[in-house]
């Protein structure tokens, strides 16, 4: 993955969530306009997102989100099941 990749998939949903510096929006957004690869998964997390948002009724806790994104923060963007054989 080239170093321009790996630095958007690591900050997708603060980019989703709006929750980043414009600069920091700006230069990702650039980035997906100019790699198709990127620019499809950010889309199929939006959507995944949405999908989600829509079919909740019930809030969830801030502290149980803030558990979540520090867990996924502390897993980075490689993180995934393991591989057999591995």
């Amino acid at each position: 993955m080239k170093p321009k990749c790996a630095k958007a998939h690591a900050h997708v949903y603060s980019y989703l969530d709006g929750e980043m510096t414009w600069l920091r929006r700006t230069r990702i957004w650039w980035h997906l306009r100019r790699c198709p690869p990127c620019a499809n998964g950010f889309t199929f997390e939006e959507h995944f997102i949405h999908r989600i948002h829509d079919g909740c009724t019930e809030q969830v806790p801030q502290e149980l989100m803030d558990r979540m994104r520090a867990f996924l923060t502390e897993q980075g963007p490689t993180a995934g099941p393991p591989v057999k054989g591995a």
